[in-house]
């Protein structure tokens, strides 16, 4: 049975200078299992809790890659983390079932591949600014912001699930690299994303 304990052990050993791309790279050169499990790059990014898990969950949902029914596998734990946020949880949890659940390794490094030249380009803008926005009384709303998005990307929009899941990663990063300018902004784009995505229906 579950235990409702973050599955975020061991910060202490994480690398909490390298960013996210510089950590998923690592991944890549350590990992010799012919599968991958959530539990995996999440104890790998540590004590980076809420920012991380969100971002990585949804990172298959933000790149242009072909992977059927990703969108299913990402919203629960989209939606059950980012709940978490706004409410108040000090950290991260997610079952069993979800974070140990085996994935083929060629289905991780499509992503992983993909993803670093891209959140290499987005890290280059961030840096420690405007602390109000990663504070903790305001992480709270900005978990509301993540948990709209989430639904979203459970709809089943055509088309509808890269732009909200781009803004999360965003957010996250924002939160990861303490930088609340890119969370306001991102934000206030949150607020016309059900416009923008009418315009593709």
């Amino acid at each position: 049975m579950n235990q409702l304990i973050p599955f975020i052990q061991n910060p202490e050993t994480s690398g909490k200078t390298l960013r996210i791309s510089e950590l998923l790279q690592q991944f890549l050169e350590q990992h010799q299992d012919d599968e991958v499990r959530l539990r995996e790059l999440f104890d790998l990014m540590g004590d980076r809790a809420f920012g991380s898990t969100l971002l990585i969950c949804a990172l298959p949902e933000a790149l242009p890659l072909p992977i059927v029914g990703i969108s299913a596998l990402v919203a629960m734990p989209l939606m059950l983390v980012s709940g978490q946020l706004a409410i108040g949880f000090e950290k991260p949890w997610l079952p069993d079932l979800i974070i140990d659940r085996p994935f083929k390794k060629e289905h991780c490094e499509q992503v992983i591949f993909a993803a670093i030249p891209f959140l290499e380009k987005l890290e280059y803008f961030f840096e420690p600014r405007w602390p109000f926005f990663t504070s903790p009384e305001a992480e709270r709303g900005v978990g509301v912001l993540l948990l709209f998005l989430s639904i979203i990307i459970a709809l089943p929009i055509p088309f509808g699930n890269m732009l909200p899941a781009i803004i999360i990663v965003l957010i996250c990063l924002g939160l990861i690299e303490k930088d609340g300018l890119i969370i306001a902004i991102s934000g206030m784009v949150v607020g016309i994303t059900p416009a923008l995505l009418l315009l593709v229906l």
